[in-house]
């Protein structure tokens, strides 16, 4: 089972991924492309330290990179139960999903909220987590927003998008994508 959870930053995917393993999916492996990237990026290498300059600025990284960085990751957990959260960012990521995973049988869960909403919670995220720089996170929306409706495009040409509302609660989010994927 491979399970691609998309949506804005601040819109729940990575609460909601460690609920569904916590509760339905104890052998998923939870994969962020963000904590991928990190990785990479202190090892070290000329690659590494240019994937790092740009995470620090919310610059997208190259699409080339990024789906190399996570082919590299799912060959090592082949015929795992995986979920992906934070990729694809771009229409030629999406379109990268059917070489990497070889498979039509991909859950692609889409995260819906208001910009309302998001402003909330990334302002109590800021509070509660010391986090000072809220122009990456305005950053990284907007770009975001810009891609957003062609990635929906190009995952809809191979894949089902499931578009889960995601301004409600934390466990009705959770009802409804376990619903939705028939796990319960």
């Amino acid at each position: 089972m491979v399970i691609v959870f998309i949506g804005p930053p601040g819109s729940g995917k990575g609460t909601q991924a460690q609920i569904l393993k916590d509760t339905k999916l104890p052998n998923l492996h939870l994969l962020t492309v963000s904590s991928l990237l990190k990785e990479k990026s202190s090892d070290g290498s000329i690659l590494g330290d240019e994937i790092k300059q740009k995470m620090d600025n919310g610059d997208l990284i190259e699409d080339t990179i990024v789906i190399s960085v996570l082919k590299e990751k799912v060959e090592i957990l082949k015929n795992e139960q995986l979920l992906i959260d934070g990729y694809p960012r771009s229409s030629v990521q999406a379109i990268a999903l059917k070489d990497i995973f070889n498979e039509d049988d991909i859950n692609v869960i889409n995260f819906t909220v208001s910009d309302q909403e998001l402003l909330q919670r990334i302002k109590k995220r800021s509070q509660e987590e010391s986090r000072a720089d809220d122009s990456v996170f305005e950053k990284r929306l907007g770009i975001y927003k810009q891609s957003h409706a062609e990635i929906i495009n190009s995952l809809s040409q191979f894949y089902e998008v499931i578009d889960i509302d995601a301004n409600n609660e934390i466990s009705h989010i959770s009802q409804k994508i376990v619903e939705k994927l028939g796990l319960n």
